[in-house]
């Protein structure tokens, strides 16, 4: 009976040479093994025994090769458990154990241990050497943390004959914490710092309020909820960054009660900025001649919300465009806040948080960036919320910024 359509010896690039003598032999067993096929019947329980025979005759004589990939894996876990589980689907079963496999199961399981081994006699480097080099380009900061990666990609840059090498290096990767491969095989960028304990890096950063006179000694920290959305943080990793600062003596935390900044923290503190200065130091620090509406300002609010919460990792341009585009609006909502709120300290503190803020030089660490620049577009938002920007008038409408809102145009719109 002749071979059907289709069904021949899979088409899998320029024969290997690097010395391998196995990739024509595997193909020519696994052409045998696909014109065996053609004549199973499986009609009776002979017969179905005869072919499951017939599968591994063909399938044993290679079961040594397989054995000696396996222990050549010995750096990929990832690799070892593949070897295993096909090694373990194709070879024959223990005679006791009954009835015997199943036919189509076993002949599919034959393929794919033969396939693998024709896989494996294509030169290129190996699943630990790929590993090798996405570990060093997550750490050298080639692939930041939140970055998607691509097995294609990497599988042509690495010179990897095919992806499935790839994709077992991208799963040891998963199994060191280094990356997240979702169900629909999306492979993200975990990191180190990603990684790192997040209750520490949002105490270290409340420290860094309280030493900039943002919240000096004697006062009460927001309460939890609203803190942990300002922080853009979980209220868990908040309590726990709450708690690491009680335990250095910053704060004074009660059941009942809004944390409290202890009147002697074991650091020097300032006291609260004077907002005329944090306003003048924000023109300073604008970019000039920037044109920004009111929809531009809260949709940098929301996009930079969305890669904190995403993890995703923005290019650098880009993220200093958000930088940019929040510190021209929190120039515009400070000065204005401020002319209205004279008396109110609470909203007082709010501004001085946020222009402390985005006056804070940017950390070297490019995931803490996207962090600080989620919590200031927070603190935008929350600015814009405030003091509605069509309540003013036109006359009013420049800031100690040089920010300027054109009320008469459809779209609010601000020059800086």
């Amino acid at each position: 009976m002749s071979t059907p359509a289709g069904t021949g010896a899979p088409a899998r690039g320029p024969e290997p040479h690097d010395g391998r003598p196995h990739y024509r032999q595997l193909r020519s067993s696994l052409v045998s093994l696909q014109r065996a096929t053609t004549q199973f019947t499986g009609q009776t329980r002979t017969g179905s025994d005869r072919d499951r025979e017939t599968v591994w005759n063909t399938v044993e004589v290679w079961l040594p090769l397989a054995a000696q990939r396996l222990r050549e894996a010995e750096h990929s876990p990832s690799q070892q458990a593949h070897w295993q589980a096909m090694i373990s689907a194709a070879r024959r079963p223990d005679p006791t154990c009954l009835p015997g496999p199943d036919l189509v199961l076993l002949v599919s399981a034959a393929r794919r241990l033969m396939r693998a081994l024709m896989e494996a006699e294509r030169p290129g480097p190996s699943v630990s050497a790929i590993a090798d080099t996405v570990r060093r380009a997550i750490t050298d900061g080639a692939h930041p943390p939140g970055s998607l990666l691509g097995a294609r990609r990497i599988a042509t840059h690495v010179g990897a004959p095919t992806v499935e090498r790839v994709d077992l290096a991208l799963q040891d990767l998963q199994r060191e914490g280094l990356l997240n491969i979702s169900p629909s095989k999306r492979v993200r960028v975990v990191g180190r710092a990603q990684r790192a304990e997040r209750p520490e890096q949002i105490a270290e950063w409340l420290r860094y309020l309280i030493q900039s006179g943002v919240y000096p000694p004697h006062t009460v920290l927001p309460p939890l909820q609203p803190l942990a959305r300002s922080l853009v943080s979980s209220t868990p990793d908040v309590t726990e960054a709450l708690r690491l600062l009680a335990k250095q003596h910053i704060l004074l935390i009660r059941r009942g009660h809004r944390a409290l900044v202890l009147p002697d923290p074991p650091f020097p503190t300032v006291a609260p900025p004077d907002l005329d200065d944090l306003i003048l130091a924000l023109k300073h620090r604008a970019t000039p001649s920037v044109q920004l509406t009111a929809t531009d300002v809260l949709a940098a609010c929301t996009q930079t919300h969305s890669w904190w919460a995403s993890r995703a990792m923005p290019s650098p341009d880009k993220a200093d465009d958000m930088v940019h585009t929040l510190t021209a609006a929190t120039a515009l909502s400070v000065s204005r806040a401020a002319e209205h709120h004279r008396q109110d300290k609470e909203v007082r503190t709010i501004l001085r948080r946020a222009a402390v803020t985005a006056l804070k030089e940017r950390p070297s660490d490019r995931w803490e960036q996207i962090w600080r620049t989620a919590c200031l577009g927070t603190l935008v938002r929350d600015l814009y919320q405030l003091e509605p920007l069509s309540t003013q008038s036109p006359e009013s409408d420049t800031c100690a910024a040089g920010t300027r809102l054109n009320t008469s145009a459809p779209e609010r719109t601000v020059a800086v």
